[in-house]
């Protein structure tokens, strides 16, 4: 029963936030965005390029339940994770810690707080594909159960497994912090890779998401019903797939009624879901149960002893008085090159070794790679090494609760906000010094142009995601799929560094005007900080 309230208590106060609203307004969108029009310009399922089930009940639920769990595992778990890491920083932790409750109790409720939100988001996404099913017309009947069943089988395991990882991420010291984001985004990848989806070929419990087990039976039934489709190149996509060939190209519809799902489909779909409670009983281990915090609490407490006064209500002895003239006088100007020098020794403040000994090898690399892998990969490299230094930009005053002081002084906005811009900027500029150099020496002056933009523009983005709960989080995993989108992925319009990939002027316009979005939004949200 403790078990129940705790987690409960947990969903109201993420319900209560303006992110959680703003993360069910998304849902909404994909949820009609995962069933695309015949003439619109992307694809969430095509086999062969053009077969695919009719939206139907029974396509419709597994659709969706396959997409929501891709949602879970690469978005949905950076949304839950963090709620232990806010109680051990608000304080709870350390009355949790005086408690009865055991260590699996109390991650437990965790788990099943991170469930519960992320079950409301699928039922959200399942309710707006019903209304979109029935806009589209292509198969307007209601089967609840055949809509429904996906879900239970595809999206439920995942979304155990997702909040049991965020549970043992959040509980272990090693990846506690933003390098679990990393480290869960290449777990991810390996995981991905190892069931070998695009197959559809592969053992049906090595399939994380259970893709390749619709895929089989959704080419199955293409083919009775295309023969012609069987003697073409076999290859099927589920994810966003974007060409303008699709808004021309006919679609071949055909009548599917859904998995049939023989022993070893479900008996895969249930190791995940007991690989997700092996997870969570494994957190056990490296949780400390905040034993810290409660230490910490503690010898922040005065002593008092019988028969003895406490330190605390002995008098201090007073200062004597001092003249005016005895103390060193106040210069009224403001020097903004020693507030943004404080700046930059906030950035730095709490940096490890490795850190910097990453920051001094790209430098090199800068100088010693040839131009080619400059480009490719000691650039894109450096536009995401200082993340964790941005992502403390914006939200750090309230962090560290020190917003009452900082934003009292004189012009907060004027000053403070610009300093910091700029610092942040500077950290970007530094670190791709040398392979600036490089290219400009090549004659290539746009790329350096571009890389002055990415340097400006990723402070940008954390300013403005500071003034939003979860804001460092937040910025982490946007720069880190924009990341592997863009640079390492070598698109145009997604390369934030412009060096990869040449520009065209549509995305250098695009990308100006996204500068002074976010500039308008940083501005916006620090004014929201300091009148708050």
């Amino acid at each position: 029963m403790h078990l129940l309230r705790l987690a409960w208590a947990d969903v109201l106060e993420r319900t209560r936030q303006p992110g959680y609203l703003v993360s069910l307004l998304v849902m909404v969108w994909m949820g009609h965005g995962m069933l695309p029009r015949e003439d619109a310009g992307y694809r969430t399922f095509v086999f062969n390029e053009q077969y695919r089930p009719s939206y139907g009940p029974e396509w419709v639920g597994t659709l969706t339940a396959v997409l929501t769990s891709v949602y879970f595992l690469f978005v949905g778990f950076y949304l839950v994770r963090g709620t232990i890491e806010r109680d051990r920083r608000s304080g709870v932790g350390a009355i949790l810690a005086t408690s009865r409750m055991s260590k699996f109790g109390y991650l437990a409720s965790k788990a099943l707080s991170h469930l519960l939100v992320l079950g409301s988001m699928a039922v959200v996404v399942l309710l707006t594909a019903l209304v979109t099913q029935q806009l589209l017309g292509e198969d307007r009947r209601i089967d609840l159960a055949a809509t429904l069943t996906p879900f239970v089988m595809l999206t439920v395991p995942i979304a155990v497994f997702v909040s049991a990882s965020a549970v043992f991420f959040d509980s272990t010291p090693v990846i506690r912090g933003g390098a679990g984001n990393i480290v869960w985004f290449v777990l991810l990848g390996v995981i991905m890779a190892s069931g070998e989806m695009k197959e559809g070929g592969t053992s049906p419990s090595r399939d994380l998401m259970g893709a390749g087990i619709v895929a089989r039976d959704v080419i199955r039934v293409s083919q009775e019903r295309y023969p012609e489709s069987a003697a073409s190149a076999t290859s099927f996509s589920m994810g966003l797939n974007f060409s303008e060939r699709w808004k021309t190209l006919e679609t071949r519809r055909f009548d599917w009624h859904g998995v049939d799902w023989s022993g070893e489909a479900a008996a895969s779909r249930l190791l995940w879901l007991l690989v997700g409670c092996a997870v969570l009983g494994l957190a056990v281990v490296p949780f400390d149960r905040f034993e810290h915090a409660a230490s910490a609490l503690a010898a922040r407490r005065p002593r008092l002893r019988l028969g003895a006064r406490s330190e605390a209500a002995s008098p201090e002895p007073l200062t004597p008085m001092r003249s005016a003239d005895s103390l060193t006088p106040a210069r009224a100007a403001f020097r903004f090159d020693a507030l943004l020098r404080a700046e930059l020794l906030l950035l730095f403040r709490g940096q490890r070794w490795w850190w910097y000994l990453g920051a001094l090898g790209l430098l090199i690399a800068g100088l010693a790679a040839p131009l080619t892998g400059v480009r490719r990969i000691v650039l894109p490299l450096a536009s995401f090494w200082p993340v964790f230094v941005w992502s403390a930009l914006g939200h750090r005053e309230a962090r560290d609760e020190v917003a009452s002081v900082v934003f009292s002084c004189a012009r907060p906005l004027h000053r403070m906000l610009p300093a910091t811009w700029l610092a942040g900027a500077s950290v970007g500029l530094v670190l791709g010094a040398t392979g600036m150099l490089r290219l400009a020496l090549a004659g290539d002056l746009a790329a350096v142009a571009g890389w002055v933009l990415c340097a400006l523009l990723a402070p940008l983005l954390a300013l403005a995601c500071g003034a939003w709960p979860g804001g460092g989080r937040l910025v982490e995993v946007v720069w880190l799929f924009a990341w592997y989108i863009g640079p390492m992925n070598r698109i145009e319009f997604a390369d934030y560094t412009g060096v990869v990939v040449p520009r065209s002027p549509q995305v250098w316009l695009a990308y100006a005007a996204m500068l002074l979005a976010l500039a308008g939004f940083a501005w916006w949200g620090r004014a929201r900080q300091v009148t708050r």
